[in-house]
């Protein structure tokens, strides 16, 4: 292809008549200006999808125009397409994909078609490895923390390969590094449901009950361990509360309820959060809940006074 902008590689395109990008008619509304570059790739990958061809030259073409539009949706379905027909069965041609895309990852961590892509591959692959999806996954949480996509895409390995052997291990290091670390979190409670069929060992509820506390402890005003430990409750505790959870959550509120008129500093608005929703579960503690929701809408969390208000409310319905 003389003077082309399009790298062919080892391929020959000359009989692609490549597609215009747009129709180039007079008057158009809103004219967009693409250069050489993106007209030829795009002409000719497009080209290649419209006669649906699947070979190794498409793959190529597509391969071009995926590094240049990293996010173009179909161009990633027609490279699974290409892949599925040349390499379906093929471990180790499925593998050097794999090699090809944790690059391409590396260089594009805020790309989700990423990520449905690489699962399009596992599902296809005749023996798919998830130690093998380990060292991308770390590489891109080593890079952003609480990278959404990153985090959903181990989730959805882990339960594909059934694998929740380090997990705990894994979030634990994280929130080590950053407690409020909320994506590590959620992961901890999402291994605790998965694995265990919704039924953890008490005995793994009560060291994650005792870890969630030491995190509180350093972090009193962060949400995340709070909404935990309430999880933890609501889904394996049949949300009762005990008496060392509700003296635990009081160290953080000072003597609230003693002295409502006259509100002290407290440690943390979600530890009171935490025991108002405790003492509206029973009439008989209705007063301090309603003490602890006054109390919140009035000083300590008043940007969602209308919201405390309401449960307010709710309490004397």
């Amino acid at each position: 292809m003389t003077d082309s902008l399009f790298d062919a590689g080892d391929y020959n395109y000359d009989d692609v008549k490549a597609l215009p990008i747009s129709s180039d008619q007079p008057g158009e509304l809103c004219q967009i200006m693409y250069d050489d570059e993106y007209r030829e790739v795009m002409g000719i990958a497009r080209a290649l999808l419209k006669k649906h061809e699947l070979t190794e030259r498409a793959l190529h073409a597509v391969s071009e125009a995926i590094q240049l539009v990293p996010a173009f949706y179909t161009m990633w379905n027609y490279r699974f397409q290409i892949v599925k027909q040349l390499h379906g069965n093929d471990a180790a041609k499925l593998n050097a994909e794999l090699d090809w895309l944790d690059e391409f990852t590396l260089n594009n961590p805020k790309n989700y078609q990423i990520w449905s892509y690489r699962q399009a591959l596992l599902q296809m692959h005749p023996n798919p490895q998830f130690p093998r999806e380990l060292p991308v996954l770390q590489s891109m949480i080593d890079d952003d923390t609480k990278n959404y996509h990153v985090w959903s895409y181990r989730r959805w390995c882990v339960n594909y390969f059934q694998n929740f052997e380090h997990e705990l291990e894994f979030a634990s290091d994280l929130i080590a590094r950053d407690v409020y670390n909320n994506s590590a979190w959620c992961h901890r409670m999402f291994v605790l449901k998965s694995q265990f069929n919704s039924q953890p060992p008490a005995e793994l509820l009560t060291t994650e009950l005792h870890y969630t506390k030491t995190a509180i402890e350093l972090a009193p005003q962060n949400i995340s361990p709070w909404n935990y430990i309430r999880g933890i409750h609501l889904e394996f505790l049949n949300d009762k509360f005990d008496a060392d959870i509700i003296t635990f959550a009081s160290r953080f509120t000072s003597d609230i309820f003693e002295s409502p008129a006259s509100p002290p500093q407290i440690l943390s608005s979600y530890a009171l959060e935490m025991l108002a929703y405790v003492y509206a579960q029973d009439p008989s503690t209705h007063e301090k809940a309603k003490c602890a929701y006054q109390a919140l809408s009035d000083n300590y969390d008043p940007i969602r006074k209308n919201f405390w208000d309401f449960r307010i409310r709710s309490l004397t319905a």
